[in-house]
């Protein structure tokens, strides 16, 4: 008996290989052109222009700011917030961070809301940004406000969730009650060691 199946297998299978090698299927013997227009056009690919520019970028280093050179992808305030959110290139995250965003969400804690062509921008933050002690708030608004005069911010005004502008501390304890510029925190940057 199983021999009579055997036998039957390998008949079914001899049939099943012989027909499916006779489907209609012609093999020839030179390959043959496509022809005209048998395949769909090709949309011809952009040719590729530059989009990033290299820029300073501020990130924290101890109590101070070091600026790093890295590529940017827009030159505008978005742009860079991007890029400090990304955080410092990986041969450097040993000994820089970024505050840019909540720890616990990894979401950005200062948003951009507006950039009018004069240079001002206008920063949302979050409750995260609240909950930072108050020397890191004064580290995360110098990282941000010096970085964004890298791609031609004048002044920052970081805002409330009720949209109104909020005081900002200096470095030196005191209080800002106007827009905040580079020059505001310039006593946070500090050289990298040689």
């Amino acid at each position: 008996m199983n021999r009579v199946r055997a036998a039957a297998a390998a008949v079914v299978l001899g049939l099943v290989v012989s027909g499916a090698s006779g489907c209609g299927v012609s093999v020839q013997q030179e390959a043959q052109p496509l022809p005209s227009g048998a395949l769909p056009p090709v949309a011809q690919a952009p040719s590729p222009t530059p989009t990033t520019r290299e820029c300073t970028v501020y990130f924290v280093s101890g109590r101070g700011l070091e600026g790093v050179t890295e590529p940017i992808r827009e030159q505008s305030a978005q742009g860079m917030m991007e890029a400090l959110a990304a955080g410092p290139p990986i041969d450097r995250q040993a000994d820089l961070r970024t505050l840019l965003l909540d720890p616990l969400t990894r979401q950005p804690v200062l948003t951009v809301v507006s950039e009018s062509p004069s240079g001002r921008v206008v920063l949302a933050r979050t409750e995260g940004f609240n909950l930072l002690p108050a020397t890191d708030q004064v580290l995360l608004v110098g990282q941000v406000v010096t970085s964004l005069a890298e791609v031609g911010v004048t002044s920052v005004i970081i805002t409330d969730e009720a949209g109104l502008p909020i005081p900002l501390a200096l470095p030196d304890g005191r209080v800002l009650e106007v827009p905040a510029t580079a020059d505001d925190y310039d006593a946070l940057v500090v050289d990298p060691d040689p």
